[in-house]
């Protein structure tokens, strides 16, 4: 029980509160209104290309789906223009019959924009009728920032302007409507916003640099020309709209470490100052990046002051069907189930009979497979006699090889060899051996080498085989000696070839 009481009581918290966003081009800024002070602000950084990405996991990560959301667009996203509200006109239908008297101060169609309008304050108009303030932002800009926040899971309910979300933390500032002035510094331009009370008087861009006003050989330009900028504004807010101009202009910016407001007030005839963020609950210094979405949050006196360019044509498209048109169409539908159903059992048994008749056929194809098998399993010949025919081939073809050798050795010139060899076997005499002899028949060269302890042995085996028939004829023309390190043997060659060495 106590577990359902606090789920009710988160809902109904949920329920109450609305997600503030501004869709920059560095990333998004938000703020949830009511919160706790330190903890309904934020900003994350993410490029253009990935901020739907970004979203979508913020959403998911802080549990936001469904949540009311209100769109803030930047200032550079939108222009304000000052016409004079035809007669007639009634407040519902003013900002599309004023849209099209923009076409000469927009660089795109009319019918390319979405606009709204919010009152023009009457003490300001100086007898130039009655005016209206009118808000235009191309469509296709407008249009992908609704398609963000849709697609992230998120309940779109109004898109507001930067300069009316401000106003609603001036009316902050000024309880007594005396007017109060506001300029809030980005990255790339500033923004001075002068009301009273809840009624927007002034809104005009600072065209200035944050990188200027940080860099020291750049500084003092950018500080005189933003305090001429500031000073115009209050001139023409005193001189053209005929109001007093407030006496202090709180600044925001987002590099607090700088004295830009000690800097700013020796040029300006106001007084120029910070917030004091504790007025508003917080512990520190908003974070100035999410100074529009946190100030759209602000409780508003009423929304005659605001206005909402999530146009009709910008909304998702939900078709209602009629009470009358629910029963016919019910009908047909289970008509057509209906049909659906026994077109499919008609089908299905359609399949099921040709399935059958598949399988039939599966069956006899198998049957046929296996029968053949069989026959060719029985008409293969026995393994064990082609191995035992494989060896014999093998070994007659050995045999051949070894007769065609023997053969080729038979019919080649061989004489002498025989006779050669008992030839040297008789006569080698003792104290000598040898080790190598060759004898070639084509060139009849002959070749002896071997080892003696008597140098003289080598003589005697040479007279030895002259006596021999064998060798007759032959002269040694190659005669080598050597003798080893240790003295005691003799190596010794000699060849019939007299090219194969000479005498040592």
């Amino acid at each position: 029980m106590a577990r359902s009481l606090i789920t009710n009581m988160l809902r109904r918290r949920k329920s109450r509160q609305t997600l503030s966003l501004e869709i920059r081009p560095d990333g998004i800024a938000w703020a949830l209104a009511p919160g706790e002070p330190d903890q309904q602000t934020g900003f994350m950084d993410c490029l253009p290309a990935k901020r739907e990405a970004a979203l979508s996991e913020l959403v998911s990560q802080q549990g936001w789906g469904g949540l009311r959301t209100r769109l803030v667009l930047p200032l550079d996203k939108y222009q304000v223009f000052q016409l004079e509200r035809p007669e007639g006109i009634d407040d519902a239908e003013l900002g599309d019959a004023l849209k099209w008297k923009l076409k000469d101060f927009l660089d795109y169609s009319p019918s390319d924009a979405v606009s709204d309008v919010f009152p023009f304050p009457e003490n300001a108009a100086r007898g130039r009728g009655e005016l209206v303030n009118v808000v235009a932002a191309r469509k296709s800009l407008v249009t992908e920032q609704v398609r963000l926040v849709l697609d992230s899971g998120l309940e779109l309910e109004a898109v507001d302007v930067a300069e009316l979300a401000l106003r609603n933390l001036i009316a902050r500032l000024d309880p007594q409507k005396r007017g109060a002035a506001l300029v809030h510094l980005r990255d790339g331009y500033g923004q001075m916003v002068i009301a009273k009370g809840d009624v927007l008087y002034l809104s005009r861009r600072l065209d200035v640099l944050s990188e200027d006003l940080r860099n020291a050989s750049t500084q003092e330009n950018a500080v005189q020309s933003l305090a001429l900028e500031m000073q115009r504004s209050l001139d023409y807010y005193e001189s053209q709209l005929g109001q007093v101009p407030p006496s202090v202009i709180r600044l925001v910016a987002r590099d607090n470490m700088l004295p830009l407001s000690s800097m700013l007030s020796s040029y300006v005839a106001a007084g120029v100052d910070v917030i004091d963020w504790r007025d508003f609950g917080l512990s520190g210094a908003l974070d100035s990046r999410c100074l529009p979405a946190w100030s759209a949050g602000l409780d508003r006196s009423g929304d005659a002051g605001s206005v909402n360019l999530y146009a009709e044509e910008l909304r998702p498209r939900r078709e209602l069907l009629q009470a009358s048109m629910v029963l016919p169409l019910l009908m047909v539908a289970v008509i057509a189930i209906g049909l659906a159903v026994g077109f499919a059992h008609f089908r299905g048994a359609e399949l099921d009979d040709r399935h059958a008749q598949l399988q039939r056929q599966s069956d006899q194809l198998q049957s046929s497979v296996d029968t053949l098998s069989g026959r060719v399993s029985a008409r293969r010949p026995d393994p064990e006699p082609e191995a035992e025919l494989t060896e014999t081939n093998r070994t007659i073809i050995r045999r051949q090889r070894l007769l065609e050798s023997v053969e080729s050795l038979a019919a080649g010139e061989t004489p002498g060899f025989s006779d050669q060899m008992s030839a040297l076997a008789r006569q080698v005499p003792d104290g000598l051996w040898l080790t190598g002899f060759t004898l070639q028949t084509e060139s009849g060269q002959i070749t002896l080498s071997g080892g003696t302890r008597q140098a003289s042995s080598v003589p005697t085996l040479l007279e030895n085989l002259g006596a021999e028939p064998s060798f007759a004829g032959r002269t040694f023309g190659a005669f080598e000696l050597e003798r080893e390190e240790d003295g005691r043997w003799i190596q010794f060659r000699v060849a019939t070839d007299s090219s194969q060495g000479g005498e040592r």
